[in-house]
């Protein structure tokens, strides 16, 4: 059976410019607070953030709606299989909806997953959108 981790955030920002933020490594660094991030909008792409913290690449990219990843963290066991992280973004009365899946967690790492994504992702992006500019 597979472990998956589903979550969903409304942000206030387009589809566009979430899909674009992530992608981009100084803004997606900036969202989080990871000092440096690697990522980029092309299949095959490296992705790195939170000093190695989690690493994976770049599967698949539908411009503006959808981010297809492997993902790992540090804590994932050896021999266990990378997991999929699938971000699909729409639009939203509030401005968009962000939807994410990752599938294939380790059954010990899925809780923590479940609460570190909010703590790690939604509440810093809600913070930084929210930010003058």
């Amino acid at each position: 059976m597979l472990n998956i981790v589903h979550q969903s955030a409304q942000l206030p920002a387009t589809p566009e410019a979430l899909y674009a933020m992530y992608l981009d490594p100084l803004q997606h660094a900036a969202i989080t607070g990871s000092p440096l991030v690697r990522i980029a909008p092309t299949p095959g792409a490296e992705f790195w953030a939170f000093d190695g913290r989690i690493h994976g690449l770049i599967l698949a990219v539908t411009p503006g709606r959808q981010i297809v990843q492997s993902w790992r963290s540090f804590e994932w066991p050896a021999d266990d299989l990378d997991a999929t992280l699938v971000l699909t973004f729409r639009a939203d009365p509030a401005g968009a909806r962000l939807d994410m899946a990752l599938v294939n967690v380790p059954e010990a790492l899925r809780g923590k997953l479940q609460t570190n994504w909010p703590m790690r992702y939604w509440e810093p992006w809600k913070a930084y959108l929210a930010r003058p500019r």
